[in-house]
């Protein structure tokens, strides 16, 4: 599978997101519009309350 071709600010947000993937971030005010596209490509996931983290990669095989 090929990696999707992220703009700057999706890319930004998400290496902010994965140098902390433990921890729920709130939304970046500026950069809010990049959240659902990545969202949608399984790389984000949010909280009922409306915070964002990073969704962790396994690493391997396809089970």
């Amino acid at each position: 599978m090929t990696e999707p071709t992220l703009t700057r600010p999706q890319r930004d947000v998400l290496n902010a997101l994965q140098a902390h993937p433990d921890v729920w971030h709130e939304p970046d005010k500026r950069n809010r519009y990049v959240y659902q596209p990545l969202m949608r490509l399984g790389l984000v996931e949010r909280s009922p309350d409306g915070l964002y983290r990073a969704v962790k990669v396994k690493e391997g095989g396809h089970g």
